[in-house]
């Protein structure tokens, strides 16, 4: 594939370099065109710089916690609405998937897909429209019930070790509205608790934080 050049600036959160390497090579070698960034904060400084930005990223990365990861997806619209977001991510979970494209201001693209999806998603984000690569929408095949805001959270902050009396203290809730919120996850993921159980496990095998 020969290299792209796209009009707007984009950021990178991506921590495999494999990856980053292949990255590179995909776009316009300008390096005044894109940045890798390796940090939360360090996405957050350059969006207060210029927030008409594309932003890449994974679900996680070796320098920030899991919990910071989703919770930046989920709030970023709400600080800065002109960025594009995009999901890049080796995750195929249907679950996590079908949490992430309830939200409207992000696009989603696996890993496992073509590199032609990906830059289909940067053209149609600079347009300001989201997409769904095919790999994604084959995951998604299944019919499952957004969770809320809160929910999303609380699954969240499961995946990234927390426990239902820290997790209690921390959103100032009690530990009986903590363990309603897990079942809801649960009823709406379609999981038992043993299935609840595989779905954290492999999500920190996968993507420890």
């Amino acid at each position: 594939m020969k290299n792209i050049s796209f009009r707007e600036d984009i950021l990178f959160f991506e921590p495999n370099p494999w990856v980053r390497k292949g990255l590179r090579a995909l776009i316009d070698p300008d390096p005044m065109r894109y940045q890798f960034v390796y940090s939360i904060r360090e996405i957050e400084a350059l969006l207060k710089v210029n927030e008409q930005q594309i932003l890449i990223m994974e679900l996680y990365n070796e320098n920030e916690s899991l919990y910071d990861v989703l919770h930046f997806i989920l709030t970023i619209n709400d600080i800065w609405p002109k960025t594009s977001l995009i999901i890049f991510t080796g995750v195929t979970n249907a679950s996590i998937l079908a949490i992430l494209e309830a939200e409207t201001h992000l696009s989603l693209v696996a890993k496992e897909d073509p590199l032609d999806c990906l830059v289909e998603a940067i053209e149609v984000a600079g347009n300001g429209d989201r997409y769904c690569s095919p790999g994604i929408q084959t995951a998604l095949t299944s019919s499952v019930e957004p969770l809320s805001r809160s929910e999303w959270r609380i699954l969240a902050m499961m995946i990234a070790g927390g426990n239902p009396r820290h997790i209690a203290s921390v959103t100032h809730r009690s530990c009986k509205t903590v363990s309603s919120h897990k079942l809801n996850i649960m009823r709406k993921l379609g999981l038992n608790q043993a299935g609840f159980m595989r779905l954290i496990l492999a999500f920190r095998i996968q993507h420890p934080v």
